[in-house]
Parts: C-alpha cells; structure tokens; sequence
C-alpha cells in the first residue's frame, strides 16, 4: 500500500510544473576533490563488473518530421489498412517516442533495423497503468499505451494524425513539436537508483555511505554527491534507469528499454523521469508485448 500511495503521488501531475526544482539538498561543504572515488573505491570492481552499453540520445528541432525518422512526438508512421492505436474506451493516443533502429549504432541485443513506436493517451497518468495498483504486473498492462515494432517501415504506410486533446499538461511532450533523436554510444555502470544498487553497496546503498561520510567527518547530505556521481540520468536507449522515488522492479528480468528524463522541452510531473523495460528475451525475439512503462516525479 505504502508503494502504491508514494508512486502515485510521484506521478499526479502536473499543474506547477514549469517551476519545480530539484528537492535534493545540497551539500552545506562541497566534498574535497577525490572524495567521491574514495567513497566508492570499495566497489570499483563490482561496479565495473556492471559496466554495459548505452545509447546516448541526443534531440534537437525537426520542423520537417520525417514519418519513419527515430524522434519525440510528431506524426506516426503507420502501415496501410491498419487501425490506429487507442485506449480504453477508443481514446486517441498520441507517439511519445520512435526509434528506427536503421539508424542507431549497432548494439548487442537490439534489432539491427525496424521501427519501434511508443504511443500513449494524453492523461493524468501520462498513459502509463498507475490507476489500479503500482506494480510490475500493472505498470506492464499497455491499456492506455502501447509499444509496437514494424521490422520494415519501408512497407506502404501512412503519417497518423496527431489528435487533439482537452490540456496541454496530459503529455510530458509536446507532440506538435517533434525533435529528432541523435545516438552516440557509450557504456555506464550501475546508476544510484536502480534496486540492486542496495546489494552492490552492501545491502543499504544509503547507510553505508552516510556511515562513510561520518567516518570522514562529512556533513551526511554529501551522500547527495555521491549518489549524483552514479546518476542514471538523461535520454537514453538501454543502460541503467534513474528513478526520483524508487525502482517498482524489486527483481526479475527487466531492464532499461528506453527512458526520456525532463529538460527544457519535456517534463515528467515535477522535474520527473520516465522509462521503459523489457525482458531481455523478449527483446531478441522483438517481443514488446510485455513491455512496463513507468515515470515518477519529486
């Protein structure tokens, strides 16, 4: 119950968020220069041991909005003769995010081409499945979004049309405005806030380095640095998840599809972020039936 009212709170939009800010505090005495490496040189080997790929992504205007492009918002491609995604009850959705994978730098475990498509219904929940229970099982129900591939978008298709909707704030985008995804490769360890961060760490992520920061007789929320120097932010296509509440996994198989974080343009609730996961199985087979969608917020 506990879980369910704090994801929920995390995710109840959205009415002041063009002025939130961060609710971490910063430290009151900055750490010395190689604090942070000495904090986490017990685990070096572990955390390196983690190390994986990710894709960067970058976005920038796309006034042009290509069909079959890999962006945020826009006009969706689709194939001939089939119906448009809804929701529940026949609401419209609108694309949050695709991913043509022609254009991403080969990376073990994705497709080599194929469109991948991330549609959601412009409400209080951003489409995502908070309404009943916050859960794997829940958040996993594409009710009111939905994650489909198309292995040839050079099929014959169509540009959908990007509905209209009652408010602005049901969407962390702005899908009139498409940018373009860029993708740079790159590799990061395990973020700060993904679940097994607490076994890597010794069993409390947290306790073990507020007991660190007292040993050096540092202030505790110089804990803050630390944890910010194991960020798993920004947008991304594979690696490891930031969180602003907590990792809804717990376990189990399921790791970062792809996440969009809040910047100038896109804002998850109150400076939040959201992101997709998949069974890694399931992602070879280009299986995105059981994809979980998830965003939380400050």
């Amino acid at each position: 119950m506990l879980a369910l009212i704090v994801g929920v709170i995390g995710a109840w939009p959205v009415r002041q968020r063009a002025e939130a800010q961060s609710s971490l505090p910063p430290p009151v005495v900055p750490l010395p220069a190689g604090a942070v490496q000495e904090a986490l040189a017990p685990y070096q080997d572990a955390l390196e041991a983690s190390r994986r790929p990710v894709l960067r992504i970058s976005l920038e205007d796309f006034p042009e909005d290509e069909p079959t492009a890999s962006k945020v918002g826009g006009r969706a491609w689709w194939p001939e003769g089939e119906a448009a995604p809804v929701g529940e009850g026949g609401a419209a959705m609108v694309l949050l995010a695709q991913v043509n994978f022609a254009e991403v730098p080969a990376t073990p475990g994705y497709p080599e081409a194929g469109l991948l498509q991330f549609f959601i219904v412009p409400n209080d929940f951003y489409g995502a499945s908070m309404d009943r229970d916050y859960t794997v099982e829940a958040l996993t129900e594409q009710r009111n979004f939905r994650v489909v591939y198309w292995a040839d978008p050079s099929a014959p298709g169509r540009s959908l049309d990007i509905p209209s909707f009652e408010d602005e704030f049901y969407t962390p985008h702005k899908p009139q405005q498409p940018r373009r995804m860029r993708f740079a490769a790159d590799t990061e360890t395990l973020s700060a806030r993904d679940y097994r961060i607490d076994q890597l760490l010794g069993g409390n992520a947290w306790e073990t380095l507020e007991n660190w920061a007292k040993s050096k007789g540092y202030d505790d929320r110089s804990v803050v640095e630390v944890f910010e120097h194991l960020g798993g932010g920004g947008h991304k296509l594979g690696g490891y998840p930031d969180f602003t509440q907590q990792d809804p996994r717990k376990s189990g198989p399921l790791e970062l599809l792809l996440q969009l974080d809040s910047d100038d343009r896109m804002m998850w609730g109150d400076v939040g972020v959201g992101g997709f996961y998949i069974d890694p199985a399931d992602l070879a087979r280009k299986d995105f039936s059981r994809v979980m969608y998830n965003w939380d917020c400050h």
